[in-house]
């Protein structure tokens, strides 16, 4: 097995990789992958996507930002890099809501049904095909990439959604296999 020095390239041919590809080469190969895919996206981004999942998991934003290559403590990675996280923002309002002034007060609304984050959304609604019969037991589920697709979302998102119905015992998913639903248990 070669060891890769700290100067290695991502994205070469040669077997230690001490060079790089020509980078319109990386951008066309990745290009025809993602139409092939029907994915309409482009190489960049996943520079997006990597900083905001990295941000949402709870990195500190100096070791994105040092990820990227950004100097200046992490403002250009905050103001460009990170996507507004639906999941992020109910978490906020959570924490704000018990500081809030309580029901009954005058010219205090009574509180709104908590929204549901997007991969709640996709499980509820992949539920609700299980229970009525629309997958039935043995069936295949659309791909990650294809719910992801559907509900335009990030595929960590619809993989969300599978978890979470894999933790109730709808369905069975592993790497690599397409996720099938489950028998009722008796």
């Amino acid at each position: 097995m070669a060891t890769l020095g700290p100067d290695s390239y991502v994205f070469s041919l040669a077997p230690d990789h001490s060079t790089h590809l020509i980078p319109s080469s990386v951008t066309q190969r990745f290009r025809k992958l993602a139409a092939r895919l029907g994915l309409g996206m482009h190489i960049h981004q996943l520079r997006h996507y990597s900083a905001t999942e990295l941000i949402s998991a709870g990195v500190d934003i100096r070791t994105v930002a040092g990820r990227l290559g950004h100097a200046g403590g992490g403002t250009t990675t905050l103001r460009v890099y990170a996507a507004w996280m639906a999941e992020a923002d109910q978490r906020a309002a959570a924490a704000l809501s018990p500081r809030m002034p309580g029901e009954g007060r005058p010219g205090v609304a009574p509180p709104r049904p908590k929204a549901l984050s997007p991969y709640e959304c996709i499980a509820a609604e992949v539920r609700t095909a299980i229970e009525s019969g629309a997958f039935p037991p043995g069936s295949h589920l659309p791909t990650t990439a294809e719910l992801a697709t559907m509900h335009t979302v990030a595929v960590g998102t619809a993989s969300r959604a599978i978890a979470a119905l894999k933790a109730e015992g709808l369905v069975e998913a592993s790497r690599g296999k397409r996720v099938t639903v489950k028998a009722p248990a008796s």
